[in-house]
């Protein structure tokens, strides 16, 4: 199926946020509402469109997608759907409305095209009553989560007319076109995510309200702290906006009467006068929080609502223990156990508030899907969190969640019970550390869950023991088809001497002779967000001026095998590509990358430059970028370099990296990160089937004169108050490293050279107590500091 045109029916929230994000994936897109002014017929799609430019976080990936959508009315456009390949409704939710539009829509459209509704409170069947058989077999509910672009569920609905070939094709574009986590649920009320995600914010609601526990304390314990999106519940209410949560909880509470805790969905008072005084979350800057004064050092501030007396007071602060001790624990199924079996102020409370919505999941299953993974699937791709539930279930243990339900007298659901009463422990069958099979609720047998081949989980080939070398840091696994992948697993994956020394071995006898090709990536939670800065103060501290530069030697030719590898080398970098993690996506002949990638040279912020051959990249790709602009010469290269490194930008996608040349024209993006190592893979092989291997280039660069006219800027910014005195040292030598030094305009200078001066540069402004008290301040607070 290939789809390259889409109609979106209505321009609201979510219908801009679809059209945004298929536009986005390379769709032309029909943007349509209804007239609501005679003179200005297109204004509220023309409106949402001028919104889209102005989104932050943006909705598109770059803003020259948003080119990609026409913006028209629902009276005078429906012609333009003629060609479309689906069109989406996301209009109001009311069935009369919808069956209406349907009615006028059908017409329009081509043999075989795709019809879908966002609804999630109105049944799919009575959607389609009156409408034609053809109509019935090509639609489907197709329910996005707000923001489109950064929450990958998408719950699918079909009705029994639907092929099912024909449906799977079309999720299949949906996962690879959009990168999107295709759910199949059933036609119950609010699907799967709402239902039960609702269902727990509601529930610590209720709690927070009868025992006066500040919102923000109950955020502590559900964010973070329990492998769960940082908003946790009252920031992700905000959010997503107060009302929705409302309108959802409503739903819920009108259309499943015989839910057995729906009161829980019931309003409290006090989110009724919420919504009557329009605390609807960040869409009116003010919900469960909004912002403050800024303190006594300049900083933001956030206030909490009190229930009690209506206003908006200083956030309550707790200075728990044990959240220190979570902070340093990487594996979330680790992270949370440890947390819900802490006998801790913390851990109770977080169990208080978890413990129920475990209890409602299970009893979900057989009324919004048919098993344990689908309900985990959208969990966690809905509300960011880290394990679903049943995946949580079995990493606490079966056995001891019924016992300790038992134990507080908490109702504890029949499936359970009977589940024990057979001896079945747990909700999958687990192997090397991956679901292979979930319990089938109606037989108490398990289900296989089969195996996607776009998708390569790492842990599941280290237990096949695919693993050809390893340390503490990096390991070097067999990835099949003659090709092997390197993965970081250090803290961050912060690159260190382990991953280093691996890198070199891998590239100098591991895949010679034995693999077609290599990949460097990883399945953590960030690629990797640099080089070791722990380990670079400390040295600093100790003035092992020496070692660092060695250090960084090692780390510039460690990259440097991977460019000039006589065999394919691909980064696939994801989420956080930062300092050393950006270098090493730049090392590598190719990136396939996913799509949410955000890279950049960040060193400036802790007083360093890219030591790890990052100022030669930029050299050498703003030259390629620069010369596709016209702008030649040895100046122009210089600036943007400078510009990119010195301002510390992180491109907030795939495409705003390519576009500004921090990625190349060849580089390829991923829509969906399940298929990113595989994507990676299949690339290696096809570059291994005719390979060239790079040349080494030459630069010519400006030299002394150049470096002068940066360091005018520089002096300029610092007048204005814009840049310190220590920045101005680090720009300087910036300046000294991308300018080629003390050279001639007209004279050739080696890659080695720009190497020889990075690493310098790097080793004399480690030496600074203010470079060292920036590195100090990011490790402990996560910010950077100005001095």
């Amino acid at each position: 199926m290939n789809i390259k045109k889409i109609g979106v029916l209505g321009s609201g929230v979510m219908g801009s946020g679809i059209a945004a994000h298929v536009a986005s994936a390379g769709c032309q897109v029909e943007l349509l509402d209804i007239v609501i002014d005679e003179a200005a017929p297109d204004k509220l799609a023309e409106g949402a469109l001028a919104a889209l430019a102005k989104s932050k976080p943006a909705l598109a990936m770059h803003a020259s997608f948003l080119k990609k959508i026409r913006p028209g009315n629902l009276r005078d456009h429906l012609d333009r759907l003629s060609d479309c390949d689906w069109v989406v409704e996301v209009v109001k939710e009311d069935l009369a409305i919808k069956r209406e539009l349907y009615g006028r829509l059908e017409p329009k459209l081509k043999a075989g095209a795709w019809i879908s509704s966002n609804t999630s409170g109105i049944p799919l069947k009575l959607l389609v009553e009156g409408r034609s058989d053809a109509f019935r077999k090509h639609f489907v509910i197709t329910h996005f989560f707000n923001p489109v672009r950064y929450l990958r569920l998408l719950e699918f609905v079909k009705g029994p007319e639907v092929d099912e070939a024909e449906a799977q094709a079309f999720r299949t574009w949906l996962e690879e076109g959009l990168g999107k986590e295709v759910v199949p649920a059933f036609d119950s009320p609010t699907f799967i995510g709402n239902r039960i995600g609702i269902h727990g914010i509601m529930a610590t609601m209720h709690l927070a309200l009868a025992e006066k526990i500040p919102f923000e304390v109950l955020d502590l314990v559900l964010g973070d702290a329990a492998a769960r999106a940082k908003s946790a519940a009252f920031r992700t209410a905000d959010l997503a906006g107060v009302d929705i949560l409302a309108a959802t909880a409503k739903n819920v509470y009108d259309l499943c009467p015989n839910d057995e805790v729906r009161d829980v969905f019931k309003f409290p008072e006090f989110l009724q006068w919420m919504l009557d005084n329009k605390l609807l979350g960040n869409k009116t800057k003010q919900g469960f929080f909004k912002k403050g004064p800024k303190d006594a050092k300049g900083k933001k501030t956030f206030l909490a609502i009190d229930p009690d007396t209506r206003e908006y007071v200083p956030q309550v602060k707790k200075d728990w223990p044990i959240l220190k001790e979570l902070k340093g624990i990487d594996d979330p199924a680790e992270k949370v156990k440890t947390l819900l079996t802490s006998d801790t102020e913390a851990g109770r409370l977080a169990w208080r508030c978890i413990a129920p919505n475990l209890t409602y999941a299970v009893n979900r299953l057989g009324e919004v899907t048919d098993g344990p993974l689908n309900v985990d699937r959208a969990i966690k791709n809905g509300f960011a969190f880290e394990l679903g539930p049943f995946e949580l279930w079995d990493t606490l243990g079966v056995e001891r969640v019924a016992a300790r339900m038992r134990f507080e007298e908490q109702p504890l659901p029949p499936l359970v019970e009977q589940m024990l009463a057979k001896g079945i422990t747990s909700f999958y069958r687990w192997e090397h550390g991956v679901p292979v099979a979930q319990l089938n609720p109606k037989t108490l047998a398990f289900d296989a869950i089969l195996e996607d081949k776009r998708v390569i989980i790492l842990k599941r080939e280290e237990g096949k023991g695919k693993v050809v070398a390893e340390n503490g840091s990096c390991q070097l696994i067999d990835l099949g088809d003659d090709v092997a992948c390197l993965a970081f697993r250090s803290k961050m994956n912060a690159l260190d001497d382990g991953i280093i020394g691996l890198m070199e071995d891998t590239v100098q006898k591991h895949v010679p002779g034995r693999f077609k090709g290599l990949v460097v990536g990883n399945q953590g939670q960030h690629f990797s967000a640099g080089a070791n800065l722990v380990m670079v103060l400390n040295a600093a501290k100790d003035k092992q001026f020496d070692l660092i530069e060695e250090v960084a030697r090692r780390l510039q030719y460690a990259g440097r095998m991977l460019t000039y590898a006589p065999f394919p080398t691909v980064a696939a970098p994801f989420n956080l590509a930062l300092g050393g993690g950006c270098e090493m996506s730049m090392a590598c002949q190719r990136v396939v990358g996913h799509a949410e990638l955000y890279i950049g040279l960040v060193e400036v912020g802790v007083g360093v430059i890219p030591a790890g051959g990052g100022c030669l990249q930029m050299l050498l790709r703003m030259e390629d970028a620069m010369a596709a602009k016209g702008e030649l010469g040895p100046m122009p290269k210089v600036k943007a370099s400078f510009q990119g490194i010195g301002t510390a930008t992180v491109h907030t996608s795939f495409d705003e990296a390519q576009r500004n040349g921090y990625l190349r024209r060849t580089d390829r993006r991923v829509m969906n990160k399940a298929f990113l190592l595989n994507e990676a893979k299949q690339e290696v092989l096809k570059m291994a089937a005719d390979f060239q291997p790079v040349k080494e280039r030459t630069l010519r660069l400006p030299g002394r004169g150049g470096a002068e006219a940066l360091n005018f800027a520089v002096r300029d910014f610092k007048l204005q108050g814009l840049a310190s005195e220590h920045d101005g040292i680090i720009m300087g030598e910036l300046a000294t490293i991308l300018t080629g030094g003390d050279v001639s305009p007209v004279q050739e200078i080696s890659e080695e050279r720009i190497l020889e001066l990075e690493r310098q540069a790097f080793a004399r402004l480690c030496s600074y107590e203010k470079t060292q008290a920036r590195m100090d301040a990011i490790l402990k607070t996560g910010k950077p500091l100005r001095n």
